[in-house]
């Protein structure tokens, strides 16, 4: 009986530590791919890619890996906006829609 004490004492005190250290990986994980996104339509808007040729050279670049997949995800996200929308604004979007996602809440394209 005390072990099953211990063990729910033990799964009370860590739940709440552990969902606090899932909620900081998920803004660090939204932050990185709005920055990504912020950073691709800067080059977008400087550049005047279209999303084929800006395709094109990330496959170039970069091996067959995640990272790869993860870029064109983000970068797609991206080129579906308009060129004019300002890199900020972009960020702020792919950030909330990230949260969103990651909530269940983000509403369908």
């Amino acid at each position: 009986m005390q072990y099953k004490i211990w063990i729910v004492l033990l799964i009370m005190f860590t739940t709440p530590l552990h969902s606090k250290e899932v909620e900081r990986l998920t803004v660090t994980s939204c932050a990185y791919q709005a920055g990504t996104a912020r950073e691709i339509q800067t080059i977008r808007q400087t550049e005047g890619d279209e999303w084929p040729k800006f395709k094109l050279q990330v496959m170039k670049i970069y091996g067959d890996t995640q990272g790869r997949t993860d870029l064109l995800a983000i970068a797609k996200r991206v080129y579906q906006r308009s060129l004019t929308t300002p890199p900020q604004a972009v960020h702020d979007d792919i950030f909330a829609a990230c949260l969103q996602r990651d909530q269940g809440t983000e509403p369908s394209a």
